[in-house]
């Protein structure tokens, strides 16, 4: 039997590892494909239960994109007229997570719901997260003069409450009472590691190393939280004793979708945050909401706002967690209807 040429052997075993090849692309390609695909499943029938459970954001919404001073852009949905409301997120979550309040406020009243940097479709400019607390806040104050907003009811969730009162303690007078007319503080802190252990100076070198922690996770390639299951009892922990899975997966949804380093840059400011020896200059109508079974930020922080506020009502929600505005929508919109007509009579 006649032998292969040695030359055409190597062709042969060549053509051979060129098949292999390409069949295990192949089924790479395969395997990424039907992975991508089983994600737009899961996202539209995820999108399909926020739209039958009233959570979904209308579709007559107005989406802006204002461009900020150091570069960066501010996402905005607005709906309807009237008297404004402006609402603020917390971290690791959107703007979007506002879609039962701009339903049902946005048939009598103007309502504005921002992505806070580094969130949902906004971008930081070149400042990045420098200035902390306060850069947030400018933004807030940059959105608000683009879009000419007037004695707005300024609503603020978690990390969006503490942008709130960063806005309103560091405006002049004149702009603040052209801008702003009543707040609503919504499961939130002045001091949220105020009981930490140690009066509090463990706060900078914890929170620095969870940062670190967190930006060493993306930079090998891990999420912050690799499991989906984990993710999920991570959200699930911002609810009360009865969640709605809906409620929770949309939770989970939006926190994977936060870049890492968007927490990493915000949690030492968090940490940090302290504004409960400056909440008697916040000298407007104001209403405190919170969760009897928030655990993030507990009804004792609730309570410690509205004593520090000057003109504050407190409201406790039995049952409620930290997510109120997906957790008892109805009751939220009609306090925040309240407020705002107590403050356009005043």
């Amino acid at each position: 039997m006649p032998r292969t040429p040695r030359r055409s052997r190597g062709r042969l075993k060549l053509a051979g590892l060129l098949a292999g090849l390409g069949a295990g692309g192949g089924l790479v390609a395969g395997y990424l494909a039907q992975h991508r695909a089983a994600g737009r499943a899961k996202q539209a029938a995820q999108a399909r239960a926020e739209r039958a459970a009233g959570l979904a954001v209308p579709d007559d919404v107005v989406q802006h994109r204002v461009t900020l001073d150091d570069g960066g852009v501010a996402h905005v949905l607005e709906r309807g007229q009237g008297q404004p409301i402006v609402l603020l997120h917390g971290i690791t979550l959107a703007a979007r997570v506002w879609g039962s309040q701009l339903a049902a406020l946005g048939e009598r009243h103007r309502v504005l719901a921002l992505d806070l940097r580094g969130h949902g479709a906004s971008e930081p400019g070149r400042d990045g997260f420098e200035g902390g607390m306060a850069r947030l806040a400018a933004d807030v104050r940059q959105v608000l003069d683009a879009l000419q907003v007037e004695r707005a009811v300024l609503v603020g969730h978690s990390m969006g409450g503490m942008v709130a009162l960063q806005l309103l303690v560091d405006a002049d007078p004149d702009w603040r009472e052209r801008r702003v007319a009543g707040l609503a503080l919504v499961d939130t802190s002045a001091a949220p590691t105020a009981g930490w252990p140690g009066g509090g100076r463990l706060q900078g070198p914890v929170s620095a190393l969870g940062a670190r922690a967190v930006l060493l996770a993306q930079r090998f390639g891990a999420a912050a939280l690799p499991s989906a299951d984990v993710r999920w009892w991570a959200a699930r922990g911002a609810f009360g004793p009865d969640p709605d899975p809906v409620q929770v997966a949309m939770t989970d949804e939006l926190a994977e979708a936060t870049p890492m380093t968007t927490l990493a840059h915000l949690l030492p400011v968090l940490a940090r945050f302290d504004l409960a020896d400056r909440l008697v200059e916040v000298d407007l109508p104001a209403l405190v909401v919170v969760g009897t079974h928030d655990h993030l930020t507990p009804p004792s922080h609730a309570r410690r706002l509205a004593e520090g506020l000057p003109r504050a009502e407190l409201v406790e929600l039995p049952r409620a967690g930290h997510m109120p505005m997906l957790e008892r929508p109805r009751e939220l919109a009609r306090l925040l209807e309240d407020l705002a007509a107590k403050v356009a009579g005043s």
